[in-house]
């Protein structure tokens, strides 16, 4: 995952909460990165158009520009550390998993919906847990054929502190699902921008 993605979903997580504007200096200091890096990303957003930069801070013009430019170029399987096929049906691996959700399985778990049947889970699992990662997977009935697990390692603690009961924030599974990309993909965004019409194009 790239550095700049902290930021725009803090941004995003507080557009949810309502937010209209931010500091830079605000945002280096929940983000864990200098302000000079924030100052770059942020004119950036104001160049397509995101977001108008003030004194010391900058207020939300268009929400949704900040959500696709991130989802465009997020790419989740680049990150995948490890996969594994599980000879197990999708909602049991999902019921025994103690790790950070994203993806298909974290917007079902968020709303109790399932727009279009998947067959893949990811997840994230915080670097400091990978051993209980393998613990957890000992007793699996692992085999070859089609992963269904995907695993991505991470040491992103703005990601950890932002996930809330196994499942991460929703800028992450919004953007982790448009990298998808597959089938299923189109369905669940559809659902989330009705939910979320803060995010739609125009909006």
């Amino acid at each position: 995952m790239k550095t700049y993605e902290k930021i725009y979903r803090e941004i995003l997580i507080g557009v949810l909460e309502k937010k209209v504007s931010f500091t830079q200096l605000g945002l280096s200091k929940k983000c864990g990165v200098s302000l000079g890096f924030v100052n770059k990303i942020v004119r950036r957003l104001e160049e397509i158009g995101a977001v108008d930069i003030q004194r010391r801070k900058f207020r939300i013009i268009d929400s949704s520009k900040i959500i696709f430019d991130w989802a465009s170029k997020r790419r989740i399987k680049q990150d995948v550390s490890e996969k594994y096929f599980i000879d197990m049906d999708i909602s049991n691996i999902e019921k025994s998993l103690p790790f950070i959700f994203t993806g298909y399985s974290a917007w079902r778990l968020l709303k109790k919906s399932v727009p279009f049947d998947y067959d893949e889970i990811y997840i994230y699992v915080p670097v400091e847990k990978k051993e209980l990662f393998y613990i957890w997977l000992k007793d699996k009935p692992t085999k070859k054929g089609k992963e269904n697990l995907f695993v991505i390692f991470t040491d992103d603690e703005h990601l950890i502190k932002n996930s809330k009961k196994k499942i991460a924030p929703l800028p992450q599974i919004f953007v982790d699902i448009y990298s998808i990309g597959s089938l299923a993909s189109k369905y669940f965004i559809k659902e989330i921008l009705e939910e979320y019409p803060i995010f739609k194009v125009g909006a």
